[in-house]
């Protein structure tokens, strides 16, 4: 169905995992994000013909899926509040009710004015150019506020591919004089990439881990003090003035008590690399440099040290990670 009524609205209706199969539901979710369908194979054992869903998904219901931040990154994610919050007395919606007969018209007008757009060769560039700035303005604003660390590539383009249909909109309405019938663009985009940064699994074990040293259940020792290292909570990891040299699987293992994470060392320091926090070996690519700590020799991830400090802002220390870089190169 979802391929012959192409561009039909597809709803999803009050979505609660307890009543539907959430692998399957996610598994749509993701091939149509991709424009893919089901694989098949005819009884012939050849592949049959991709049929995916061509519609426009609209998914409702007071909860979302959790543990899989790819599925919010493809997602838009609005919360509505409760119709007598946004419309009390039900007054916008007696006015949209007046309008209801001239819908159908609209349509017709604006799929008229972007035809005629298509036809000098005028929509495809314009369009790009719009999305462009969108995608940089987004960009731009998610690094103000939320810094470096999040990966928001696909949230940005979710976005940005947007507003720019709402700004075209807009600029049909003001050509007839008739945008102030046009709500003002909201959108709730610092929202969604902090929801998607919170399932990633860098992020959650970033997060356990800082609650566990906040709580004393584990340590990191000093490079920089003299002191002799005492027994005591698990050692995972060294720190000096620069970096924290974390041991990996140590890490992992005291973290999964606290937080189930299905997720290996490699896959949890790809996506710390991807976020900013992980200096990788430039000499190989690996994500473990080897480091000699208190006379032994160890593979460690280094980190940059505001990592478990809440501070995601650029902190200027780039001619420091340079040096670094250069010392395990050399």
């Amino acid at each position: 169905m979802g391929y012959a009524l192409a561009d039909a609205l597809f709803w999803v209706d009050d979505w609660k995992p307890c009543y539907s199969d959430e692998k399957t539901f996610t598994r749509f979710l993701h091939a149509y994000s991709r424009g893919m369908g089901r694989g098949r194979l005819t009884k012939d054992s050849k592949v049959r013909q991709d049929r995916p869903c061509r519609g426009l998904l609209l998914s409702t219901g007071e909860t979302t899926i959790e543990g899989e931040a790819s599925i919010l990154a493809r997602m838009l994610v609005l919360e509505i509040p409760p119709w007598e919050k946004r419309d009390p007395g039900g007054k916008r919606l007696a006015l949209a009710e007046a309008y209801r007969s001239s819908l159908p018209g609209f349509t017709a007008h604006f799929a008229s004015w972007i035809a005629a757009q298509v036809e000098a060769g005028t929509l495809q560039s314009h369009l790009a150019r719009e999305y462009e700035l969108s995608v940089k303005g987004y960009r731009a604003k998610l690094t103000a506020q939320l810094g470096r660390q999040a990966n928001t590539g696909r949230v940005i383009g979710n976005w940005a591919a947007l507003i720019t249909v709402y700004r075209l909109l807009r600029q049909f309405l003001e050509e007839r004089d008739a945008d102030d019938g046009l709500p003002a663009w909201q959108d709730s985009i610092v929202q969604t990439a902090k929801a998607v940064q919170e399932e990633r699994a860098g992020q959650v074990f970033i997060d356990t881990l800082g609650q566990l040293l906040a709580s004393g259940d584990v340590r990191l020792v000093d490079l920089d003090s003299d002191e002799e290292v005492k027994p005591g909570a698990p050692i995972i990891g060294y720190q000096d003035g620069r970096f924290i040299y974390l041991l990996p699987e140590i890490s992992l293992r005291e973290v999964k008590p606290t937080q189930s994470l299905n997720f290996t060392t490699k896959s949890i320091g790809d996506q710390l690399r991807e976020d900013g926090w992980l200096i990788p070996n430039t000499t190989d690519g690996r994500l473990t440099i080897q480091k000699r700590l208190l006379g032994n020799r160890a593979w460690v991830w280094c980190l940059k040290r505001e990592m478990f400090d809440g501070d995601t802002e650029d902190s200027g220390d780039a001619e420091t990670h340079k040096t670094y870089r250069d010392a395990i190169q050399a």
